[in-house]
């Protein structure tokens, strides 16, 4: 596979090993648009990325997401963030009242 890289590089088709890579990545991905779904799932798992980058991955909504999440028996969390948030939000819907 080196020596592959090498002529790729070496020849002028691509400018360096990196560029080669990322593009043998998007082809796979396009090809395969399972992998693509597989490795949300699993950076979101590792807290790698948040439920709405996930979501962007794919290529879904937030909701539809996390129904793949809870399919996958991948438990949604609630960052800090968000919790802090949504007390706000609680606080002025009450403040209204």
């Amino acid at each position: 596979m080196d020596d592959i890289e090498d002529i790729l590089v070496s020849s002028g088709l691509y400018p360096n090993k990196k560029t080669l890579q990322e593009d043998s990545y998007r082809a796979l991905f396009r090809s395969k648009p399972e992998l693509t779904r597989r490795l949300a799932l699993e950076l979101y798992s590792r807290h790698e990325i948040s439920l709405t980058r996930g979501a962007e991955i794919c290529g879904l909504n937030i909701e539809n997401f996390k129904e793949i999440l809870r399919e996958n028996g991948i438990t949604i969390e609630i960052s800090p963030d968000t919790v802090d948030v949504l007390n706000s939000e609680v606080d002025v819907l009450f403040g209204a009242l």
